[in-house]
């Protein structure tokens, strides 16, 4: 497995533990020892990792919270970081999303969040190019 598969099976994790609202999983896939940082849409930047997973226990214990999809874009591979590029669906909104990962203890950990809002429309999110980028 390369390091881009690794990276993307942690993302597809991520989304599965997002639209799962399994708390625990999103809690196991949070960098331990790496800081960590997560922007919401319309949200300040959480620093660390305590208010991070606040953030998200909040959200994954919302019932009313609309289900998420995720169309996985392209992994951009940096020294010892990986982004992955997607498209969310959330409702009726198309996002942007970066999701950044590290190795930590052998495993994909995640260390960076970021979703919002898109303003133009993309005709098909699942036709995005595929591939890492180095």
């Amino acid at each position: 497995m390369t390091d881009s598969d690794g990276a993307l099976a942690a993302n597809r994790t991520f989304y599965r533990a997002f639209s799962e609202r399994d708390v625990a999983l999103m809690d196991a896939l949070w960098a331990v020892q790496a800081p960590v940082l997560c922007i919401h849409p319309g949200w300040p930047p959480l620093i660390g990792r305590a208010a991070v997973l606040h953030s998200w226990h909040g959200i994954l214990n919302n019932a009313m919270a609309p289900k998420i999809v995720f169309h996985e874009g392209r992994p951009l591979v940096h020294a010892g970081l990986i982004l992955v590029v997607g498209n969310e669906i959330i409702g009726d909104a198309l996002l942007v999303a970066t999701n950044g990962f590290v190795v930590e203890d052998r495993q994909w950990r995640l260390v960076f969040h970021q979703a919002g809002h898109q303003v133009t429309e993309i005709e098909d999110p699942t036709a995005l190019p595929r591939g890492p980028l180095h």
